[in-house]
Parts: structure tokens; C-alpha cells; sequence
């Protein structure tokens, strides 16, 4: 079963979590980040996808580590996805930029079929388990 490394930045505002919408998709909601180009440390990774999906600078000593998750990958059959999570802070205020085509701010709360997968199995509830979200 092929594994889809990511590497994704968590933004809290009152107690949600910023995701993204790209023009791929119809309604479902992804966390903040992509795939790791090759010879690109995961912090390089995060200032490029954040830029290119809100338009927004990396706010660098706020970054940290939470975890990792791995679940199936939302809508492609037999794949998985392994994201690795950062909590961070955003210099500027994030709108869609490039493949994306809207920003929202979501928790447990939010209607589900706005959310994938993975948020809404394994990172939506460790998140409000650790107190980041409602």
C-alpha cells in the first residue's frame, strides 16, 4: 500500500483549526501543507506550501512539533497518508492563493462532509483531546 508523506502546519484561532479547499475538490476542507520536495527540510516545506496556499510567511519560533498521523488518504482507494503535524503562527492574514480557492476555520463541531478523512478520524480528535480545538 503506497504512503503519501506529508508535512502540515496547525493554526489555531478560537479554538478551530485553519484548512484549506483547493479547485480539485468540492466541498472537502485539508490541513495547511503538501508533500516535501526532494532536498527540502520539513521547515522549507512548510514556508513554500504556506505561501503558495494563503499567501502567508511562517512565523519560525513559533513552530512546534505535535505529532504524527497516518490514516487512509481521503478519496484515493488503497492509499494511505502520513502527516506530519506543526503547530505554528502566521505572519499575515491567510486568504486562498494559487490551487486554493477557500480558507475556513473548523472543529469537531463542523459538518463533517466539509472535512477529510484523516481530520476528521484521527486529527480532529487528537486535537481537542490536547485542547487545540472544540
Amino acid at each position: 500500500m503506497r504512503v503519501i508523506q506529508k508535512i502540515a502546519l496547525a493554526v489555531f484561532k478560537d479554538k478551530k483549526m485553519l484548512q484549506v479547499r483547493t479547485n480539485k475538490q468540492k466541498e472537502v476542507f485539508f490541513t495547511l501543507g503538501g508533500k516535501l520536495e526532494e532536498g527540502e527540510s520539513e521547515i522549507e516545506c512548510l514556508r513554500r506550501e504556506v505561501k503558495e496556499e494563503v499567501g502567508c510567511e511562517v512565523m519560525e519560533s513559533s513552530l512546534k512539533y505535535l505529532t504524527t498521523f497516518q490514516d487512509i488518504a481521503h478519496d484515493k482507494a488503497g492509499e494511505m497518508v502520513n502527516i506530519k503535524v506543526y503547530e505554528g503562527k502566521l505572519i499575515g492574514e491567510p486568504k486562498p492563493s494559487s490551487e486554493i480557492v477557500e480558507i475556513g476555520w473548523f472543529d469537531t463541531s463542523s459538518d463533517k462532509k466539509y472535512i477529510s478523512t484523516i481530520a476528521r478520524r484521527t486529527i480532529f480528535p487528537w486535537l481537542k483531546e490536547h485542547g487545540y480545538i472544540n
